[in-house]
């Protein structure tokens, strides 16, 4: 018996002897096959890039959270909305950040902001390295008192890897480090005397927000009061507490300090940067492209930021003449015995934040004055 497709092959070899063609199995006919094979294949691979794509701008929500604990009035707020505006440019439209002033998501809880962008009830913050601290020790290098000598000296650190340490640890807690921004040197007001002495803080009530700056004031003969920035200017009104810290452009003239305060000492005890962080698992959800144009927007806006908070700081010591307050810069001589009365505050701290991270911070600024 002829097997079946052996006449069927045979049928196929004559019909195509008269077309002028080859057998079944030809190189014309396997040529056609290819294109077919390979056009199918494309198609293939457009509808599932197309597809891809469509499924990575379904995954992006409509409004991201950001959080901040000042007024949006503030550089450090304005900061965080120039962010918000550069990061929906950048990226065409795709990511809309509305940022949330004075911590309203966390009902005025200033220390709970890292811990909720943490878990992802909160998408993205300009937070103050105080108010991470709490939660994430080595942020406290920012706080350690008289680190950092200038701007100059603060620009050295931040610009360095010695930072970038920083943003690693700040990874193991489920969050991703964009950029950094500038609260500024934090200076010291009050309502009894000028401060140029270790002993002229003795016995004022002093509002401070962390334990490291508890045991400053402490060492320096003070009586920290902690309490969350909405309750300051009240508590300075009723002379529920005599002064408070802050830096002067970023907090102390727009939040108008100087109505309920008299003195104010110039003494760079601490600087207040600002981070720029999302959550690690927003980020993640991110295509490349999209973080990419992210941490352009990080980039711009910080720089933009540091430069305002920075515009004005002479002016701003003069407004503040102008509004009544007793202004007074200390001199090298008279910072010497400050720095001196907090060395055991220094040694202490430095051994929690992790003497690798403090070293990388001197190292950074040697030579920078």
């Amino acid at each position: 018996m002829v097997d079946a497709v052996d006449v069927t092959y045979r049928r196929s070899f004559r019909n195509s002897r008269r077309r002028g063609g080859d057998a079944p199995g030809n190189a014309g006919c396997t040529s056609m096959r290819k294109v077919i094979l390979v056009g199918a294949v494309m198609l293939t691979l457009l509808t599932l890039v197309t597809s891809g794509a469509a499924l990575g701008a379904a995954k992006l929500k409509a409004e991201y959270k950001l959080t901040t604990n000042v007024a949006n009035e503030t550089a450090w707020g304005r900061g965080a909305v120039k962010f918000a505006e550069l990061a929906k440019e950048y990226t065409g439209g795709a990511v809309n950040i509305k940022v949330y002033p004075n911590a309203v998501l966390v009902g005025g809880d200033q220390m709970r902001q890292a811990e909720m962008v943490q878990s992802g009830a909160i998408d993205f913050m300009l937070n103050s390295t105080i108010n991470i601290s709490p939660m994430i020790g080595e942020f406290n290098v920012f706080a350690l008192p008289f680190l950092f000598p200038s701007y100059e000296a603060v620009d050295a650190a931040v610009n360095s890897p010695a930072s970038e340490k920083l943003f690693k640890v700040l990874e193991k807690y489920n969050m991703v480090g964009l950029g950094w921004g500038e609260n500024g040197f934090r200076e010291l007001t009050n309502n009894v005397r000028p401060i140029t002495t270790p002993d002229d803080l003795k016995g004022l009530k002093i509002r401070v927000t962390v334990p490291i700056y508890v045991d400053i004031m402490r060492a320096l003969g003070a009586n920290p009061i902690a309490m969350n920035w909405g309750e300051v200017f009240t508590s300075l009104q009723q002379r529920v507490i005599d002064g408070q810290e802050n830096p002067v452009v970023g907090i102390i003239i727009p939040t108008k300090i100087y109505e309920v305060q008299k003195y104010l000492t110039n003494w760079h005890y601490s600087y207040d940067a600002l981070v720029l962080a999302v959550n690690k698992n927003v980020w993640e959800s991110f295509p490349a492209d999209i973080q990419q144009q992210l941490r352009r927007a990080a980039t711009d806006a910080m720089k933009w930021q540091v430069d305002i908070s920075r515009q004005g700081l002479k002016e701003g010591n003069d407004f503040l003449s102008s509004k009544g307050m007793v202004v007074t810069d200390l001199t090298p001589q008279q910072l010497a015995a400050f720095r001196e009365k907090t060395k055991s505050v220094y040694d202490k701290w430095a051994e929690k934040v992790g003497p690798d991270i403090v070293k990388a911070f001197e190292d950074a600024m040697a030579g920078v004055k």
